[in-house]
């Protein structure tokens, strides 16, 4: 019986492949009479009937699907398949009407039940609200490795992934992308292009073949307008996002993984500071270090008769003040903002526990201080001190 299913499955994938659309629909019907629950293959038989032109079977077929995943909690894909219905009979508005009906009943339910969506983009609406909002957004769906945004194209959007998962990717300067992390059901992206600006901040990729959600700027201000906290859980995601982003781009962290960045950003503590302000001066103890968010951070040293010896000027992404709290010894050298800053400041007891949970850590940090510490050996020993600083201009 079991290999009988299989077969079936694996008979209608097969016929699938090869473009025989009425064997595949007679595989899938077969497996799907034994295999009712198997909702993914009950949505193939439907874009089967479908494209066969049976559109008003496909259309059954659609509905019972939707209302499958939204009485199982799944709410997200039972909104894409009411757009697959809409793509055919555009007159269909109950389809969205039932939906909000089963959407509010859930919201009722028992908290045991498989929760809606992390974002409050659903949740906090009424029903009315929510059949309003599924009139206006559009649905679509990525093959697998489909390119969803380019990094500095233009669009305001906010996208949520109904079902699937997708690869979010920074470009190089050499080329190439930097994999930041994977999204997966109920995650969004487009909140940077939204809040900051009409340019998308990064790639994002099809892991999977993706169903997508996507919901326009005048759509979610409209959403915002009636329920202001949704604004302030996208600014929240989009500062923990940013800060994210800084650390995967940070020479100090980029081998870090994205739960692991998670573990390290808990740790670290914002801190505001002026321009033209010493965040530690020589001397000082070394109770903490930092890492720049924004801004830009000058370290010097004071060389022979007094003179002001730069090492370097920091920007965001960079660590500094670890030389002290490896070394356990006071500060050796100045830090002066130049421009106002935001800094991230990481207590000394947390940077030794996080030393010894990411031992690839300890190797990156005692490998930049190192180097810093030789530097440093380095401009002191020249003469005169001028030379210091043509050596490192």
């Amino acid at each position: 019986m079991n290999k009988e299913r299989i077969s079936y499955k694996d008979e209608a994938l097969s016929s699938l492949s090869r473009g025989e659309w009425k064997k595949a629909l007679q595989s899938f019907r077969k497996h799907c009479d034994q295999e009712p629950t198997d909702l993914r293959s009950r949505l193939k038989m439907a874009e089967l009937l479908e494209r066969l032109e049976k559109k008003r079977e496909a259309i059954e077929e659609y509905r019972e699907v939707a209302e499958s995943y939204a009485r199982d909690g799944f709410l997200l894909r039972a909104i894409s398949v009411n757009k697959m219905i809409l793509r055919i009979d555009p007159s269909a508005k109950d389809v969205n009407a039932r939906l909000a009906q089963l959407h509010t009943e859930k919201s009722r339910e028992s908290k045991h039940l498989r929760p809606l969506p992390p974002i409050p983009l659903f949740s906090d609406l009424s029903e009315q609200e929510f059949r309003s909002m599924l009139d206006r957004v559009q649905s679509k769906t990525f093959p697998k490795d489909a390119l969803i945004c380019r990094e500095g194209e233009t669009g305001d959007s906010l996208m949520v992934i109904c079902r699937g998962e997708v690869g979010i990717y920074k470009q190089s300067p050499e080329g190439g992308g930097i994999w930041i992390r994977n999204l997966g059901e109920g995650d969004c992206f487009g909140e940077f292009s939204f809040f900051i600006g009409p340019k998308r901040r990064s790639d994002v990729k099809a892991l999977t073949e993706c169903d997508i959600l996507e919901i326009s700027r005048n759509e979610l201000e409209g959403i915002i307008k009636t329920h202001p906290r949704v604004k302030q859980v996208l600014q929240d995601l989009l500062k923990k996002r940013a800060l994210d982003l800084m650390l995967a781009l940070s020479p100090i962290f980029s081998s870090l993984s994205p739960p692991e960045r998670e573990e390290v950003l808990n740790r670290f503590r914002p801190l505001h500071i002026p321009e033209d302000t010493f965040v530690f001066k020589g001397g000082d103890l070394s109770h903490c270090l930092y890492v720049i968010q924004s801004g830009e951070v000058e370290i010097f040293i004071q060389g022979r008769r007094e003179k002001k010896v730069v090492l370097g000027r920091l920007g965001s992404g960079h660590l500094f003040g670890e030389i002290g709290a490896l070394l356990n010894t006071p500060r050796m050298a100045f830090a002066r903002t130049t421009r106002p800053s935001k800094l991230l400041k990481l207590a000394k007891e947390d940077f030794d526990d996080l030393l010894r949970l990411f031992p690839k850590l300890q190797s990156v940090v005692k490998e930049i201080s190192s180097k810093r510490l030789s530097r440093m050996r380095e401009i002191l020993s020249l003469e005169p001190v001028d030379k210091a600083k043509e050596s490192v201009a």
